[in-house]
């Protein structure tokens, strides 16, 4: 991505290469570009790419009444085979403001694996957030515990089915089973 003012679309530069695989270093220089830049004007930040939907108003609407002060970290929780609970990146994530600032406080601590290339920056800034302020991913299912943040495309969601019986293991199943 190069500066591209008619866009809005600011070059910000990372550790290491223009590749998936080093998804963390571009987060990582994102949310501090965040932080320096806009870090009092607003009370949620949200990560996301270019094949996610978000619903503006329904997520303005959860959003309305939490403390932006508090550190949150908001989206679809998974909890991985290592037992990191964290929010999937596929789905987006929202950091308060309270968590943007504790990240960027803590973001070069050795517990928040500043060099390392990786793209699973959704398992990394959780854990980062854990190891340093304690604050984990909170269950974002509405009161009939639907989910909020969803992981695949809408067609996909409404066709995925677990595997049957003697099928191989399939990882969203896995990552989701403490709850349905």
């Amino acid at each position: 991505t190069e500066h591209d003012p008619s866009l809005n679309a600011v070059k910000i530069d990372h550790a290491g290469e223009e590749a998936y695989m080093n998804m963390w270093q571009k987060l990582r220089s994102i949310w501090a570009y965040v932080h320096e830049h806009y870090s009092t004007d607003y009370d949620f930040y949200f990560a996301g790419g270019e094949d996610l939907y978000v619903l503006p108003q329904n997520l303005r609407d959860f959003l309305t009444g939490r403390d932006p002060s508090s550190p949150q970290l908001l989206g679809r929780r998974f909890r991985d085979y290592g037992r990191n609970l964290f929010n999937s990146g596929g789905a987006g994530y929202v950091l308060s403001r309270g968590a943007l600032s504790a990240y960027a406080k803590h973001k070069d601590d050795a517990v928040c694996m500043p060099s390392l290339k990786t793209p699973t920056e959704d398992v990394q800034i959780a854990k980062c957030l854990k190891n340093t302020v304690g604050i984990e991913p909170e269950d974002t299912r509405d009161s009939e515990g639907r989910e909020r943040f969803h992981p695949f495309a809408p067609g996909h969601m409404l066709t995925i089915k677990p595997p049957a019986q003697g099928q191989p293991r399939d990882w969203f199943y896995d990552y989701t089973k403490e709850w349905p």
